[in-house]
């Protein structure tokens, strides 16, 4: 056999390995979640439905941070693949600024915070689209949204960043949902490809428990079929 004819042969011994191996796909996540472009991040009120019956509602100034007041809903994407899921929990971290008002005179100061919550959801059905769902309440928007006016509005105007993490029972998913993951860096300067673990940051006060699920809200029992069933605590 001829030189120039061993690689040939080589090439036909090689070839159907090859191809076995590129034919093997990486099975699909049991969690993944949905699209930038899915998320559900407003700022909202309690429906009338809702609050009505019983004492009435603060008017004025007091009406913004009364529950009547606007409320910060995100509702994340995720999908599952298993017939039944017994449990997934999610870890949200949300970008905000604390308004630090001054003792006596001067001007209002923020101090970058990262906002946290974690929520379990158990018996999840298999499904294309499911929700994530935290909530941040009237006062609280008021005191973290920073001094920038209607600073409030770069949270639903997407200005802001925002990741969840999952586990699913008990395992970390290797994808996370980061809403500026596809950008260089985010509109405050913080996160995106540069900056990936922004909610890790050393000048970053975190706040836990300042993302509440539905359950702890007005929102609840009227949102109930919108969320996979919450595990208790």
């Amino acid at each position: 056999m001829s030189s120039c004819r061993l690689p040939l042969l080589l090439g036909f011994l090689i070839l159907p390995g090859a191809s076995i191996l590129l034919g093997q796909a990486k099975p699909k996540p049991n969690v993944s979640f949905g699209k930038n472009q899915d998320l559900e991040i407003e700022l909202v009120n309690v429906p009338d439905s809702v609050g009505s019956g019983g004492k009435p509602a603060p008017t004025g100034a007091d009406a913004k941070t009364s529950s009547e007041g606007r409320w910060l809903r995100i509702d994340v994407p995720f999908s599952t693949e298993k017939k039944i899921t017994p449990e997934i929990k999610f870890k949200i971290f949300l970008e905000g600024y604390e308004v630090i008002e001054p003792e006596s005179g001067g001007k209002e100061t923020e101090k970058f915070v990262v906002l946290t919550s974690e929520v379990a959801y158990r018996d999840v059905p298999k499904g294309a689209k499911h929700f994530v769902g935290v909530f941040l309440p009237p006062a609280s928007v008021l005191r973290f949204a920073g001094t920038k006016p209607n600073g409030e509005t770069d949270w639903s105007n997407r200005k802001m960043n925002l990741r969840v993490e999952a586990f699913d029972q008990g395992s970390p998913c290797e994808e996370a949902f980061d809403l500026q993951a596809d950008k260089e860096k985010g509109a405050s300067g913080r996160g995106g490809k540069k900056n990936p673990d922004w909610n890790k940051s050393a000048d970053a006060q975190e706040v836990p428990g300042a993302l509440l699920p539905v359950t702890e809200t007005p929102f609840w029992p009227k949102d109930y079929k919108r969320y996979p069933q919450i595990k208790k605590s």
